[in-house]
């Protein structure tokens, strides 16, 4: 490039310079958000696989009720296909801190010898293993609970006695979500405390890692033939195996949660880059357009049009260049900011917050590459103008004379002729019109989108919460008669109805091998279970999403919540018939419905007739679900205390106890994570359109410094000159709200049942959110305001002389 030619490069930066300052932030800004969502996202996808991988998670755990000895074990790890062996146990258990409620734990127990090779766990405080009346629990449990290194807690397992236990300690288990999330704390110990809680010190777990070589295996159909294997092993050697859990392979529990976020985060991404494109096309189409008549001068001395394009597009990689480096910077600190709030969330460690290679390839295509490819459009066409074309510019598409539009906008009446002047103005460059309503709506349609979902969210919670008619429920430690039960609990102040349900854990049968649940080892995520209501049951109203629900009379027929076909049961529907261990019994049943039941794990619902019938127990109940008088927090808790003294007075065991409070409190950490990522990318995405607004709006001003300067030799005052250019933004952000509202009906539809199926396979409710639209139409029309309140006292300011001056 010639001298000359980055002379006129370097005077039209100096000469532009706010309209270039404006582009190369749009630019960086559009660049920053997309590294930040995509960083993020490759940082925490990368971590919560290495997390899990860290514990060394088992591929498979059987379960021998009897328990193994160390011979019987070394034959386990001698076998084929076993990489490692070892004995646990998982207790359901209740903790308490002084005077307060208590909670739910699961622990997680080994013998002292273990060498925690299998899901083993970090010690952050204290040594393992832990004394022989003390536990170590998981660090986020801490602050769940309210309790610190040292402190005497009380620990009540299998019905028990409570139990004073010492916390001497708190590992991290990359293996499961935080307590809090949960509303579940999860201890680790030995054997040795098993005798302090008055229970046997047998560990029932055979838990084992399957592989060839060092490598473990994630093909679940190795893991599955395998794990058969061995439990023939261990029947022929007199330890008989009554179930095996195989987890999905390599994969956290909350896996599903991740997916999404990251799904989120790239499909804003991508957003983003768009938006990103459409700003440059659109800048530089204002850019060039002020500039017509210097490139029919230049043409007219003899450059040619390849010259024209070079030197354009050499300034376009030149702004591309600045905005992509001023955004990478705050690109990888924000997306580092985004993957420790996800892993906050996660009760992850984040060992390497580098982004991969690819992130930064993507990064450098968004900033550099994509404004080049989008401004080949305007730029080509711009330097193809002829000496002719730009004399005859007058700043105006050309129109058809008498056109639809044209024709429209002359019978329009009673606007005034500074508002006719503004609206026939927005028209008069429809091409720029289009992309800067597109980039608005665009931007609008994923900020009410985004808000749209995150509503979704919430929606479901409160149909979950609102499915439930108790307020209370008890899990026992093993069946008791449910006339006594409800009698014991109508008899407690504060409780108005009770019923008592059955309750076990089941799995499905396939004859001739030994039952397979997919359950994880805190025996909770993707766990299956058999309720029996009663028929008439006034605690649940589960809405149906295919069938019928139970009628009194059914025996031979089962209702499945949404997750069994997804999880348990791939593929079965209504009409299908399912086998299922029942109380050890197989047993097959006819589905004769699917219910929507969120906020319960994968669950089949049979009557309290037919479960009867199976478990050769009629009138029995392992679950106990309770309606207080009144329904605030206090009361709800109050009444619980109250309930649990009086069945411990009766000799009830009681293995877990909740409110609708806690229950409500846990769904709501399940879709925290993703509602709030999804507030905080729609706040980002809106800030993108707003930016683009003003820029355009600026452009535009900018390119009509000789229209102003007409209006002024016939008689325009400033304060006209001002409104006419406040009317057009304000026009401009007004039609943009009406293409963002009506795309965001369809897409909040489509992006809220996609994720809602990834993550808990059913649809998200469908909700509009009014104050969203309220907030995204009170930042456009401010935004459109406040932008063209600095171009319109611009434009005001043109005097005749600057309009004559300018080529």
């Amino acid at each position: 490039m010639t001298l000359l030619r980055l002379r006129k490069l370097a005077r039209d930066l100096w000469a532009t310079r706010a309209r270039i300052a404006m582009m190369t932030i749009a630019i960086a800004v559009s660049v920053l958000t997309v590294i930040a969502f995509l960083s993020a996202r490759a940082v925490i996808g990368r971590e919560i696989t290495r997390n899990y991988a860290d514990t060394h998670p088992a591929s498979a755990t059987l379960h021998v009720p009897g328990g193994v000895d160390e011979a019987a074990l070394a034959a386990v790890r001698a076998r084929p296909g076993v990489l490692d062996a070892a004995a646990r146990a998982t207790v359901p258990a209740r903790i308490r801190v002084g005077d307060g409620p208590w909670r739910v734990l699961v622990l997680f127990v080994s013998s002292p010898a273990d060498p925690q090779r299998i899901n083993k766990v970090a010690v952050e405080e204290g040594s393992w293993p832990p004394p022989q009346r003390a536990v170590l629990l998981e660090r986020t449990a801490l602050d769940f609970l309210g309790v610190h290194t040292g402190q005497r807690v009380v620990v009540q397992a299998g019905g028990g006695a409570p139990a004073a236990m010492t916390v001497t300690g708190a590992v991290h288990d990359g293996g499961v979500a935080p307590a809090g999330q949960e509303q579940t704390a999860y201890g680790y110990t030995t054997t040795e405390a098993l005798a302090a809680l008055g229970l046997p010190g047998t560990l029932d777990q055979v838990r084992i890692v399957v592989g060839d070589h060092s490598t473990a295996a994630d093909d679940p159909s190795v893991i599955d033939r395998t794990a058969q294997r061995v439990a023939a092993g261990l029947k022929a050697q007199g330890h008989p195996v009554s179930g095996i859990d195989v987890p999905p392979p390599g994969r956290h529990p909350h896996q599903g949660q991740m997916v999404m976020v990251g799904f989120v985060m790239l499909a804003f991404g991508l957003m983003a880059l768009l938006l990103s494109s459409v700003l440059v096309a659109t800048m530089l189409g204002g850019m060039l357009t002020a500039q017509i008549r210097q490139i029919g001068a230049m043409k007219a001395v003899g450059a040619r049009t390849g010259q024209i394009l070079r030197m354009y597009l050499a300034q376009t990689a030149a702004i591309a260049l600045t905005a992509t480096a001023l955004a990478f910077a705050p690109g990888l600190a924000l997306g580092g900011v985004l993957a420790g709030q996800a892993a906050r969330l996660l009760n992850l460690d984040i060992a390497d917050a580098s982004p991969p290679g690819g992130v930064y390839a993507v990064a450098l295509t968004a900033g550099i590459g994509v404004p080049l490819l989008v401004a080949l459009v305007p730029l080509v066409r711009g330097s193809r103008i002829t000496v002719r074309q730009a004399i005859d510019d007058h700043g105006a598409d050309r129109a058809v004379p008498g056109g639809r539009l044209e024709r429209v906008l002359t019978r329009l009446r009673g606007l005034g002729r500074t508002r006719m002047l503004a609206l026939r103005n927005m028209f008069r460059r429809r091409g720029r019109l289009a992309l800067s309503v597109g980039l608005l709506a665009v931007a609008g349609a994923m900020f009410l989108t985004g808000l749209n979902t995150a509503d979704g969210w919430n929606s479901l919670v409160g149909q979950g919460i609102r499915q439930r008619s108790y307020d209370l429920e008890i899990r026992l430690d093993r069946s008791y008669p449910a006339d006594r039960l409800t009698a014991l609990a109508r008899s407690t102040p504060g409780v108005r109805d009770a019923e008592g349900w059955g309750r076990t854990a089941t799995t499905v049968h396939h004859p001739g091998r030994v039952d397979v649940a997919h359950v994880y080892p805190d025996e909770g995520h993707d766990s299956f279970t058999v309720m029996a209501p009663s028929a008439d049951t006034r605690m649940v109203h589960l809405p149906l999403k295919a069938g019928r629900w139970l009628r009194p009379d059914d025996t031979g027929a089962v209702v499945l919540n949404n997750l069994v076909p997804g999880q348990q049961a791939p593929g079965v529907g209504v009409g299908d018939s399912i086998t299922l261990t029942v109380a050890g019994h197989p047993v097959t049943r006819r589905v004769v419905g699917i219910v929507s039941d969120f906020g319960t794990l994968g669950t089949a619902y049979l009557t309290d007739r037919d479960y009867a019938a199976i478990t050769g127990s009629p009138g029995q109940a392992e679950m106990l679900r309770v309606v207080t008088g009144r329904h605030d927090a206090a009361t709800r808790q109050a009444v619980l205390d109250r309930l649990e003294r009086t069945l411990a007075r009766a000799g009830v065991g009681i293995q877990q106890s909740t409110t609708l409070d806690t229950l409500r409190v846990a769904l709501d950490g399940h879709v925290l994570v993703l509602a709030d990522t999804l507030i905080a990318l729609a706040i980002l995405m809106g800030f993108v359109g707003l930016l683009g607004l003003a820029s355009a709006l600026s452009t535009g001003v900018l390119e009509r410094t000789r229209e102003f300067g007409v209006l002024r030799t016939l008689g325009a005052t400033g304060s006209a000159i001002r409104t006419v250019v406040l009317t057009e933004g304000v026009l401009t952000a007004a039609l943009s709200l009406m293409f963002a509202t009506v795309a965001t009906l369809p897409l909040t539809r489509v992006f809220g049942n996609f994720i809602g199926n990834q993550a808990f396979r059913q649809d998200l409710p469908y909700e509009f959110s009014l104050p969203a639209l309220a907030l995204w139409t009170l930042f456009t029309l401010a935004g459109a305001a406040v932008a063209g309140t600095a171009a319109a006292r611009r434009a005001s300011r043109t005097t005749v002389r600057q309009a004559l001056t300018t080529v």
